[in-house]
């Protein structure tokens, strides 16, 4: 079982800092050029994820988020993120950023969407000076899980096939296709040891401290997307928790916020340590 350490950076890196600099061409299609008008100012993160490349706009009407991806993989993960946003945008209240416009060009594709305020949770974590601050975000953080979880997602997701069983056919696809950190013998274990059947709800999909923002010391706002369907609720709980799986008092902070189930060893195992690893 592997768990990261709170105070060291995963996989998925977000954009807790940034590098400003004052820009007037972007290269960015011209159709977001026209929704984004007047930029007084570009700001990068300081450290890019794997997925995507991403540039912030500061402009005279507001703040925006381009995302770039150019590998095929990525490029469809872009792709889906986009539709997921537009159908939760439409059919929930869930705070999320804003879909504005897809295109896509021969090399790349791009993604714009509102930057909302605030900092990811791994950030505000590191710099509360105190337990119960910690504490207070790990509740909240809970709290807000529990609404993407009794949030009814859209109709036509429900009737999609069983979402664990789709994961595992994405993890074969990935193993066979794509560089991943899961291995034969490991996803041949998971689909031997399926974890008992619960009823799916809507997910996030990628529910790490990094994929949430924080505004007033309350976590607010779900950010990177493309993973969200209507799935087993244990998959996000298990990727919630990895970073303070062995802190006692963050961990009831968080269960106590969540309160809609908690998940054994076992099940954290099967998901973190091991779907996760194919994705």
């Amino acid at each position: 079982m592997w768990v990261e350490n709170m105070n060291y950076d995963n996989r998925n890196v977000a954009n807790e800092v940034t590098m400003v600099k004052n820009t007037k061409n972007q290269s960015i299609p011209e159709k977001f050029k026209k929704i984004i008008g007047n930029v007084l100012q570009t700001s990068y993160p300081k450290r890019q994820g794997a997925t995507s490349e991403v540039q912030f706009f500061h402009a005279e009407q507001g703040n925006y988020v381009c995302k770039c991806s150019s590998l095929p993989k990525y490029r469809s993960w872009l792709l889906k993120e986009a539709k997921v946003m537009q159908e939760l945008n439409a059919k929930t209240a869930l705070s999320i950023p804003t879909y504005l416009d897809f295109e896509e060009d021969e090399n790349n594709s791009y993604l714009l969407m509102s930057m909302e305020p605030g900092i990811p949770l791994r950030e505000a974590l590191i710099v509360a000076k105190t337990v119960e601050e910690k504490k207070n975000l790990i509740h909240s953080f809970g709290t807000k899980l529990r609404t993407v979880h009794e949030t009814d997602p859209p109709l036509k997701w429900k009737q999609q096939a069983c979402w664990l069983d789709m994961q595992l056919k994405r993890a074969a696809y990935n193993l066979n296709n794509y560089e991943v950190d899961g291995n034969q013998q490991l996803l041949e274990k998971l689909i031997l040891n399926k974890p008992e059947t619960i009823p799916q709800t809507l997910i996030h999909g990628d529910c790490t401290i990094d994929n949430v923002l924080v505004t007033d010391n309350q976590v607010h706002t779900f950010i990177d997307l493309s993973e969200t369907a209507f799935g087993d609720p244990r998959y996000d709980i298990a990727l919630a928790i990895r970073s303070f799986l062995f802190d006692k008092e963050l961990l009831d902070a968080f269960y106590t916020g969540y309160r809609l189930q908690q998940i054994t060893n076992e099940e954290f195992n099967y998901f973190d340590g091991g779907l996760y690893e194919f994705f």
